[in-house]
């Protein structure tokens, strides 16, 4: 056996003994004596640390079956790559163990459950005044017999705890709110935005003792100097951290682009290496997601006394450098656009006509359930209650994606009428068309309501 690179199994990392060997398929069939137990943590650890595959030996052939190494919240576990036998999405590349090889099939716990549709599951806004800190590191392997992983945590329509405190941050600031216009003009400047995080995180805790201000850093510099406000109070809250945390600093970028291992923020050329996977919404292209603000949180390393080293990161597409306003995909940003020039001509035309566009981030509650719809509009007239419209951006034409959009249907008709806009409509073909009716269908439902305030 031997640890290989995580997406290129060809290049070699480091070799597995045959001592190490026996100890990892010990442990996977819960036979494993304590020393054992050791030997197979180290080996995961080290796997994990060098973002590496772990290859069975176990059959002859150019392609070998692997095993990935995972960080659970309180232990390490290893999970396979090879389909089961018999399932339809066998690849060349991935065989399946040996059959007498104890990696041979899943122990304990069926396959995690995956949502393949890319729609995020709505979450409520929790109302804390604490964000979620890095757990400690693990110290133990996972029992494959008595713990087996939670499926839900393995759901890839799960947002992650960081885009949550990102959520929360933007809510908290205003950002997902574009104000009416008669308001007045908005500035909207990226050095401003930034400024409105900074003082909605003042307002959060990480731990009983520090705020999320003062662990975090909206300046990417702060990342390699030893010497900056961010590191040293980093740095002095040691002793206030809990047994079951990790000392942990939060950095708020503006990014031009992200990779799968690496953020490429703005401001600086260096680009900023994550120890895990960066996330980021599953929609359309993602060359067109760009740019994005990214929240990372960082530790000093598994001693707690190293570098500092970015360890997860959440990447939220944006609509644009000085315009924070989160969108999850290009297709959405062309959307925000369009209700923008919807904003702006409905103010020439109606001027006693108030329309606010907000991006819902958190699930809102309706008597047929949760949703998020991708865009509300708050339309008021004059001194009358708001009128609330739904804008879904149907951005994905797969039967899946369809039937989710149809259950979703029925709640966001609770919160008010609901539109919605192709991507074939907003093609120059078809754009001036679309701005029109959309123009009539705000004017009408706004007008409607105000005619049943007057007349009841």
């Amino acid at each position: 056996m031997r640890i290989v690179l995580r997406g290129r199994p060809d290049y070699q990392v480091d070799v597995i003994s045959t001592e190490e060997a026996e100890a990892l398929r010990s442990w996977y069939v819960h036979s494993s004596s304590s020393e054992q137990d050791a030997i197979a943590l180290a080996v995961i650890r080290q796997a994990k640390l060098c973002d590496g595959w772990i290859e069975c030996d176990c059959i002859g052939g150019a392609h070998k079956p692997l095993l990935a190494p995972q960080q659970q919240e309180r232990t390490f576990t290893l999970r396979r790559l090879s389909p089961a036998d018999g399932d339809p999405h066998t690849r060349i590349d991935r065989p399946n163990h040996a059959d007498d090889c104890p990696f041979h099939v899943d122990r304990a716990f069926d396959p995690a459950a995956h949502d393949r549709a890319f729609n995020l599951r709505p979450v409520p806004h929790r109302e804390t005044a604490y964000v979620d800190a890095l757990p400690a590191i693990p110290t133990q392997l996972a029992d494959p017999d008595r713990n087996p992983p939670d499926p839900d945590h393995e759901r890839n329509d799960r947002p992650s705890r960081l885009a949550i405190v990102l959520w929360r941050l933007m809510d908290s600031a205003g950002i997902n709110i574009l104000k009416p216009l008669q308001e007045g003009p908005s500035q909207y400047q990226l050095k401003s935005q930034l400024a409105a995080l900074r003082h909605a995180g003042a307002r959060m805790r990480v731990t009983r003792t520090w705020r999320f201000g003062a662990l975090s850093t909206t300046w990417p510099g702060d990342y390699g100097d030893k010497n900056s406000r961010f590191q040293r109070l980093l740095r002095k809250s040691r002793p206030d951290w809990a047994p079951n945390q990790r000392r942990t600093g939060f950095m708020i970028l503006f990014s031009t682009s992200v990779t799968q291992k690496a953020i490429h923020p703005a401001a600086t050329s260096a680009p900023i290496e994550v120890l895990s996977r960066v996330r980021q919404p599953l929609r359309r292209d993602p060359r067109h997601r760009g740019p994005y603000l990214v929240i990372a949180n960082a530790d000093f390393g598994d001693d707690d006394d190293g570098d500092l080293r970015a360890v997860q990161a959440y990447a939220q597409p944006v609509f644009n450098g000085e315009t924070l306003f989160p969108v999850e995909s290009g297709f959405e940003r062309d959307l925000t656009n369009l209700l923008i020039w919807l904003q702006t001509s409905l103010f020439d035309a109606a001027p006693r006509l108030r329309i606010t566009i907000r991006k819902p981030l958190f699930a809102i509650a309706t008597p047929k359930g949760l949703c998020r719809p991708d865009f509300v509009l708050e339309t008021v007239f004059a001194n009358h209650p708001p009128v609330h419209l739904v804008i879904e951006a149907m951005g994905m034409d797969t039967e899946q994606y369809r039937a989710a959009k149809a259950r979703k249907s029925p709640r966001m008709k609770e919160i008010g009428p609901t539109y919605e806009i192709h991507p074939a409509d907003i093609r120059p073909a078809n754009a001036q068309a679309l701005g029109e009716d959309l123009q009539r269908w705000v004017l009408a439902h706004a007008a409607r309501r105000r005619l049943r305030f007057v007349n009841g």
